[in-house]
C-alpha cells in the first residue's frame, strides 16, 4: 500500500510541475522535492524522467480511450454506420467527462495534456500519437465511409484540426473547474462544430501563384 501510495503521490506532483513548468523545465529535483520522495523512488517506480513522463500521460490517456471505445461499441451495436455527429461525440465526450470528475486535479491533467499534445519534441510527439494509433485505426473508417466526398488528405487534416481544438480546450481548462451542466454543455457545443467541420463541402486545391511583378 505504501509503494503504491508513493507512486501515486509522484505522478501527481509530476503531473501538477509539468502542467505548470513544462516538461523540459522540470526537474527529477523539481518532483522528489515537491513529493516528499527520494530520487531512488522515482527510478524505482518509473526508471527515470521519460518513462514519468509515459506513466502520468498513460493514467490520463489510457481511461479515455478505453471510454471511447466503449461508446464506439455501443453505437456498432445499433448500427454499423453511425453518423458523422455520433463518431464526433463518442470521440469527445470522454475527454471532457473525464476532466469534469477528477475534481483537485482536474486544471492540473487538463493543462499537462494540452503541453504535452502540443510539444513538438520528436520523442514526445512520437509517445502521444502511439497513444492514439488504435483510436485511429477504429474512428478512421467510420469517418471515412460517412464522408465519401473527402479524400484521405482532406479528413485527415480536418481530424488534426479538431484534435487541436481539443487540446486548446485543455490548456484553457478553467481553474475552478466546470459544473456537470457546463460540461454538458461543451460537449455539445463541440460535437456540433466537430460535426459540421468534418461534413463541410469538400475544399478546392488553390492553385500557388506564380506570376512575379
Amino acid at each position: 500500500m505504501a509503494t503504491e501510495s508513493t507512486r501515486a503521490d509522484i505522478l501527481d506532483t509530476a503531473e501538477r510541475l509539468f502542467s505548470q513548468q513544462g516538461f523540459a523545465a522540470t526537474s527529477v529535483r523539481d518532483i522528489t522535492t515537491a513529493a516528499g520522495v527520494n530520487v531512488a523512488a522515482v527510478n524505482y517506480h518509473f526508471g527515470g524522467k521519460e518513462d514519468l513522463l509515459r506513466g502520468v500521460t498513460d493514467r490520463v490517456v489510457e481511461p479515455l480511450n478505453e471510454r471511447r471505445f466503449m461508446l464506439l461499441d455501443a453505437l456498432l451495436n445499433v448500427s454499423e454506420a453511425p453518423t458523422v455527429a455520433q463518431l464526433a461525440e463518442a470521440f469527445v465526450r470522454p475527454d471532457i467527462e473525464a476532466l469534469q470528475r477528477l475534481s483537485d486535479r482536474a486544471p492540473h491533467a487538463a493543462r499537462f495534456l494540452g503541453r504535452i499534445y502540443s510539444d513538438q519534441t520528436p520523442w514526445i510527439r512520437d509517445m502521444t500519437r502511439a497513444q492514439f494509433i488504435e483510436v485511429g485505426r477504429r474512428f478512421g473508417p467510420l469517418l471515412a465511409a460517412a464522408l465519401p466526398e473527402l479524400s484521405t488528405s482532406e479528413l485527415e487534416w480536418r481530424v488534426e484540426q479538431m484534435v487541436a481544438v481539443v487540446v486548446h480546450t485543455f490548456a484553457t481548462w478553467p481553474e475552478g473547474g466546470m459544473s456537470d451542466q457546463e460540461a454538458s454543455s461543451l460537449i455539445h457545443r463541440l460535437t456540433g462544430m466537430f460535426a459540421a467541420a468534418l461534413q463541410a463541402s469538400p475544399t478546392k486545391e488553390v492553385e500557388p501563384n506564380t506570376n512575379s511583378r
